[in-house]
């Protein structure tokens, strides 16, 4: 991939010419790429040209994400399910949860539609011989959130190890690689971190514990493919708050462990502004949140509506690269999906339009049956100080009907987290040159060489779950 800077980003709020974006509506990637080419020599700014840039990059990336012909996708079906038609097709299109674009003129499917239609439609499961089970790291989840809810406070001790590779067929003898591995950090609700061990290398930099957006970067010359991995443990902590019961009492908040949990009102302002391109301040997002919040004026109670409406109206949908979304946001409030962390973006933004302090968390959902990339939101009220909000789980539990753990999930975090960021779209202390997997939060790992950055598809990753 190629040569990148973070501020690129912002970029992305620009309109582009609309010759390019009719080509690209068109689905004519190629006449859009020649039109780049021509505005990039006209006398327009430099902040489009960087828009431009970028769009070449979107347009490269497009049919990658979006392989499958109307028959490869039927076809694909077909294979789990037999008698699965054009019609039924339609229907998904019909529902909202079957996502497409036009290339070269003809609808090409997203690559994790038979993914997406599995996980979520009890028709279509029912129809693949998917028999509804309560799978272990379900079942370990729903008893953690009984546990935490009885007991007030649980800490979960995690043992991790990730890994990445070059895949054999982009690796060359010789390279020199720079690769960029998350790790936890010593905020909020994580603590008593210890890196156990972790691939050699010619320079080895280990981001301080405090970091916002930790990681470790191995860099060295490979004359054999190989992989680098990082293995460490922690300890997570949990301390429930019951945001439902009226007048109820603050005191679990003593528990808290440290500081993190309270900032100042100059401090609080740093997480009411705008962050271009994604937390930003539509007309239509102002326009939303005006109708969510009403009248109301308690900041709990503001973000409580902004969380309702979320989880009660937004379906959960695995998604293209966010690289590839101009305003992410703004995605999930007009087509009402979005995975993890469209979601959390767009309560976020709503939060700090109505005045309410929002930041962001990702890294690893982490339990003994599961372990898999996650994010999530904080939101700051006194008394209380941050809070915590994850749409994405509080949505699953709304669809599956157990408002209990949808309430949860408003205040409150089960501890099988890893976080290791805490802020979004940052630059890594030893920066990347090139383009990365993921341009605003590091969850997998990346790698890069001195000549370009490598794509997800060109690496592998492993995320293991020491018991």
């Amino acid at each position: 991939m190629r040569e990148f800077q973070t501020k690129e980003l912002e970029s992305l709020a620009l309109e582009l010419p609309e010759e390019v974006q009719q080509y690209k509506l068109a689905g004519a990637l190629e006449e859009a790429q020649d039109a780049i080419g021509r505005w990039m020599k006209k006398p327009i700014s430099e902040a489009l040209k960087t828009r431009l840039r970028y769009e070449q990059y979107i347009l490269e990336e497009l049919p990658l994400e979006f392989p499958y012909t109307e028959q490869e996708i039927l076809q694909l079906f077909q294979e789990k399910i037999p008698d699965f038609s054009s019609e039924d097709l339609k229907e998904l299109e019909r529902q909202n949860i079957a996502e497409w674009v036009y290339i070269h003129g003809e609808k090409h499917y997203i690559h994790n539609l038979l993914r997406n239609i599995l996980d979520k439609d009890d028709d279509i499961r029912e129809r693949a011989g998917l028999m509804e089970k309560l799978t272990e790291d379900k079942k370990l989840l729903l008893e953690k959130v009984k546990e935490i809810q009885e007991k007030k406070e649980v800490t979960e001790q995690i043992h991790l190890r990730t890994s990445i590779r070059l895949k054999d067929e982009v690796f060359q003898p010789g390279m020199k690689v720079r690769v960029h591995l998350p790790l936890p950090a010593k905020w909020y609700q994580t603590d008593e971190i210890q890196i156990l061990d972790y691939t050699p290398g010619k320079k080895v930099t280990v981001d301080d514990v405090r970091s916002r957006y930790r990681s470790i970067c191995i860099e060295d010359t490979l004359e054999e493919n190989r992989t680098f991995y990082v293995e460490y443990q922690m300890k997570v902590r949990t301390v429930y708050i019951d945001l439902w019961k009226e007048n109820e009492e603050v005191s679990n908040v003593s528990l808290r462990e440290g500081t993190d949990w309270k900032i100042s009102e100059e401090e609080q302002k740093e997480f009411l502004k705008e962050q271009y391109p994604h937390i930003r301040f539509s007309p239509y997002l102002k326009a939303l949140a005006k109708e969510i919040v009403g009248g109301e004026k308690r900041p709990l109670e503001i973000a409580r509506r902004i969380y309702d409406y979320i989880t009660e109206h937004v379906q959960y949908s695995y998604m293209k690269a966010y690289s590839l979304i101009p305003d992410i946001p703004q995605y999930c409030a007009r087509n009402l999906r979005g995975d993890c962390g469209v979601q959390a973006l767009l309560f976020i933004t709503l939060c700090r339009i109505s005045g309410v302090p929002a930041g962001w968390q990702s890294g690893l959902y982490a339990n003994p049956a599961y372990v898999g990339p996650h994010d999530w939101a904080m939101f700051y009220v006194e008394p209380y100080g941050w809070l915590y909000a994850d749409p994405s789980f509080g949505g699953s539990a709304f669809a599956s009907g157990d408002e209990n753990r949808r309430r949860f999930y408003f205040g409150n975090l089960d501890p099988y987290r890893m976080t290791a960021n805490h802020e979004f779209q940052q630059e890594f202390a030893v920066k990347k040159g090139f383009m990365p997997i993921d341009p605003y939060d590091n969850q997998s790992g990346e790698i890069e060489s001195e000549t370009q950055g490598f794509a997800s598809y060109e690496v592998e990753t492993e995320k293991e779950y020491i018991k």
